[in-house]
This record gives C-alpha cells, structure tokens and sequence, in this order.
C-alpha cells in the first residue's frame, strides 16, 4: 500500500492497533489522509476479496474495499505474517473472520472505514466510527438510559447533541465486541455508560450491563469523527 496509507490511530491501550483508510476524496477527514481512488482499493484486495467486493452497489463496495484494507493493516501490525493473509470473509453475523487467535472490527462512515485488530487473550473487539456533531434527529430516548440522559441534560444543544452521538458510538463498538457471544439484537438500553468527560479529544467509559461480560470502552476525537473501541470477555 502506498506511503501514507492508512494513518494509524492512537486508542487508550490495550485496545490493539486501530487504521484508518479512505477512498472518497469527500470523505471527512484530516489532511494527512488522503483520499485512494476506489479503483485502486479495489485493485489492493485479494482476488477472492475483490470478486465479493464487485456485486456490491458504488458506495457499499467503496466502504467494503476501504475496511478490508484497513483491517489488514492493523492485522500486519499485530503479526506481520498477517499482512498477506488470505481473504477476510465474514461469518454468519456478518463480523469479519479472522486466523485463529486473533480479534477484529470494522466500522465505515462515508469512504472513512476504520479498523481494530489485536491478539484475543480471550477478548473480542468492537470498533466504530460516527460523525463528531449532533444527529439530524434527537436519538437521546433511543439509545440513552434514562441515568445517561440526566448526565447531558445540563449541556447546551451543540454539546449535548455530540455526547448523543458519542454515546452511540461506544454503545455500537460494544454491541459489536459482545456479539459472538450473545448472537443476538442488543438494545441500546441493555449498557449503561458512566464515566465520561465530555469535551475532551480522548477518554474511556465504564460499563454496565447484564450481559454477564467484562466490557471496556474508550474513544478518540478524530479529524471530524468520534473513533470508540470496545472489547469483551
């Protein structure tokens, strides 16, 4: 892959490696990530990768492309041997099927995909990946307990609308981490976040569910997006 790609995103420790990549030169992000040419991602899969990839609709296959790429980076990373591994297929829940091992996630948003990969030691992992500015629609009722709601009523439109999305974003990367598990439809009400500053560019969350699991969660600001990461045992 080229000099520049992908840019490599500093999480709290120990969450893994965490790549970025983007194929749009609309996509949001900083300026040291440039944008690939969709033929050129698609040109960078494995074969097998490829094939899968070219039934896909313009914009799926864009993100498709860009989260395998990103994913074997952070694999390569992980375990250089990793960096050729055969095609990364998915399973039957649609996560991504990595070597024996070896955890993994993926996230995409608009060309910008981003992708987590680290050594299972009985964890597995969830990343994702939304805009850092509040929804078009207030989401707080859906996704927030009513304890998190209380949290971020005291702050002003423009702030609570990002800790909505925030939010959202940790609750998704944990859903993804504690699905092989419990293979089946989290609600947004089953975890509850405590412990975040709101406002600052880096932070991690506490977690409380009755998914009988230890789950740990953090998040960066990043060029216009909130990056969260999860992982679960």
């Amino acid at each position: 892959m080229s000099p520049g790609w992908p840019v490599w995103i500093d999480l709290p420790d120990p969450f893994g490696w965490c790549a970025a990549i983007r194929v749009d030169p609309a996509a949001p992000a900083a300026d040291e990530l440039p944008a690939l040419e969709a033929g050129v991602a698609l040109g960078l899969l494995h074969p097998d990768e490829r094939a899968a990839a070219s039934g896909l609709g313009r914009e799926r296959r864009r993100d498709w492309s860009a989260g395998r790429l990103a994913l074997r980076a952070a694999l390569g990373r992980v375990d250089a041997s990793l960096a050729d591994h055969g095609p990364i297929s998915a399973d039957d829940r649609g996560a991504p099927r990595l070597p024996v091992g070896f955890a993994g996630s993926i996230s995409h948003k608009r060309g910008l995909a981003v992708a987590i990969a680290a050594v299972t030691e009985g964890w597995m992992l969830g990343v994702d990946v939304e805009l850092d500015a509040p929804p078009r629609v207030d989401v707080s009722r859906r996704v927030l307990t009513d304890a998190e709601r209380a949290v971020i009523a005291p702050l002003d439109d423009l702030a609570r609308g990002r800790a909505q999305m925030l939010r959202f974003a940790i609750k998704e990367a944990i859903y993804k981490a504690v699905d092989p598990r419990v293979r089946r439809y989290v609600g947004f009400q089953e975890v509850e976040l405590d412990g975040i500053e709101d406002g600052g560019a880096v932070g991690a969350a506490r977690v409380t569910s009755g998914l009988g699991m230890e789950i740990e969660a953090a998040w960066v600001r990043w060029a216009g997006m909130f990056i969260a990461a999860a992982r679960a045992r």
